[in-house]
């Protein structure tokens, strides 16, 4: 059966029967909408119709303003509608800054050294190196840099700048079919989107730096997409992309096993990581496996875990003195913590079934045929589940790093209502608000002081003890039949 009847004939079987059990937290109930109509359906692309309503909103709003407005934003059958129209309003917004906003040169220089490096020959990783130091990123980065040294007329910068406006369009379209398929079975209002277009600091980074993080989420994210439509090898095979551009991909790796476990069994799940495994060893190998040293050398320097950051361009933790943020007992601290959190979670709350975790691990592990199926019946996980577990999963991560570089606000920000409305925001109004007010602050302000790195960790642990506290949990004395 193809993925999208799987999915259609799985909503169809959750609302002939109860579920199990909820898997979103609480939040703020919006005012009344219309209900989804049978025209929402359970696969990606928007339907016919969503055109059609798009264009008739002009009419509309003029004949019930306050009716088309609420539909807009909460009737889900407006979902694309909205999304198309803040496309567009970004897609202005961005030309905008591309032509008034002087672009700020940073680490594109670096990579074009590293280019030419590599284009005269060089294969040993640890030797490429730029004004900025040595080369640090996966193949796939040298690549695509690459690609646009070799491509784009000179000056490179400025046409680069609509490469990455296209990116951020992408970015923002693929992050809208994500909340569109997590809300199959309890519609996430399209209003969460607003914050995705807004935000000074993410436009910064994607039109006027040039960095390479906005191209490692653009995988990511159709791989998320993939995931939820249950193309589960092409999402592997995109999720080791997005890790070829950039390793900060890692802090989703836990809870995407957690999910591909779930979801495909032990087998499936080794399958996957055999695929992620074999596109880095082809990225890596294609270009840098004349001898094995020559790949290990590769390996060493583009998932180089030792490296250490300078406190002078840490965004968070700046209220912490350098020596202590230097110090080795700090970063023991951060990992500790991080394994810790991750620990928790994936015992007490990324497996929101009967029976819990335990009961998940017995049924995926206790026969050889039960490691080929699904760990977790197919029903019992609600369609907003997987993206749940990816991103917070990431924003554990992200928090218990030991520095954060503005360029790495990438790394979450589309992430961020979302996380908000299923716990981080604790179900409150305020909070859903004031939570990406003092992040947006924290990540704006240049440079960065105490009391916005503070502004950021209480916002991070605001977050994280949110969806602790409202995440969805395995309801007690109950086992998986």
């Amino acid at each position: 059966m193809p993925p999208t009847r799987r999915l259609a004939a799985k909503q169809s079987q959750n609302q002939q029967q109860p579920a199990a059990v909820s898997d979103t937290a609480p939040a703020p109930a919006p005012p009344p909408a219309p209900a989804p109509s049978s025209s929402s359906s359970s696969t990606l692309t928007p339907s016919s119709s969503a055109l059609s309503t798009l264009l008739s909103l002009p009419v509309r709003a003029l004949r019930d303003p306050v009716g088309t407005t609420k539909s807009l934003l909460f009737d889900r059958s407006h979902f694309w509608p909205l999304a198309f129209l803040l496309t567009a309003f970004n897609l202005v917004l961005g030309t905008a800054i591309i032509l008034r906003v002087p672009y700020t040169k940073i680490d594109w220089p670096a990579y074009m050294q590293q280019v030419d490096m590599f284009l005269a020959g060089e294969r040993d990783y640890s030797k490429i190196e730029g004004e900025t130091g040595p080369l640090v990123y996966p193949a796939l980065h040298l690549y695509i840099y690459t690609a646009l040294h070799q491509l784009l007329p000179v000056p490179r910068e400025r046409a680069a700048q609509w490469i990455w406006l296209a990116v951020e369009q992408a970015t923002l379209l693929l992050a809208a079919a994500v909340y569109y398929l997590a809300g199959r079975d309890r519609h996430i209002p399209q209003w969460l989107l607003f914050p995705l277009v807004l935000s000074k600091r993410s436009h910064s980074i994607y039109l006027l730096r040039l960095f390479n993080d906005p191209l490692a989420m653009l995988p990511l994210y159709a791989a998320v997409v993939a995931l939820q439509l249950e193309y589960w090898k092409i999402g592997s095979f995109l999720f080791s992309l997005a890790l070829g551009v950039k390793m900060n991909i890692l802090l989703f790796l836990p809870g995407l096993l957690v999910v591909l476990f779930q979801s495909r069994g032990a087998v499936g799940t080794l399958d996957s990581l055999i695929i992620i495994g074999f596109v880095q060893l082809g990225l890596g190998g294609y270009s840098f496996f004349e001898t094995p040293a020559q790949l290990r050398v590769y390996f060493a320097s583009a998932f180089d875990f030792s490296r250490s950051f300078l406190y002078q361009w840490t965004v968070n933790w700046r209220f912490v003195p350098e020596h202590i943020f230097l110090s080795r007992a700090f970063g023991r601290a951060l990992l500790g913590c991080h394994a810790a959190l991750l620990i928790l979670f994936g015992l007490y709350r990324w497996c929101p079934v009967p029976g819990g975790t335990r009961a998940v691990l017995t049924n995926g592990l206790h026969t050889l045929r039960g490691m080929f199926k699904p760990a977790v019946p197919p029903g019992q996980l609600s369609s907003s589940h997987l993206p749940l577990v990816l991103f917070s999963s990431n924003l554990i991560g992200m928090a218990c790093a030991r520095s954060l570089h503005y360029q790495f606000h990438t790394w979450y920000f589309h992430q961020l209502p979302f996380l908000l409305y299923f716990g981080g925001g604790w179900g409150q109004w305020g909070l859903i608000l004031g939570i990406p007010a003092m992040l947006e602050k924290a990540w704006d302000t240049y440079p960065a002081t105490p009391r916005s790195s503070a502004l950021m960790f209480i916002a991070h642990a605001a977050m994280i003890a949110g969806l602790w506290v409202m995440g969805p949990r395995p309801p007690p004395r109950a086992r998986i039949e």
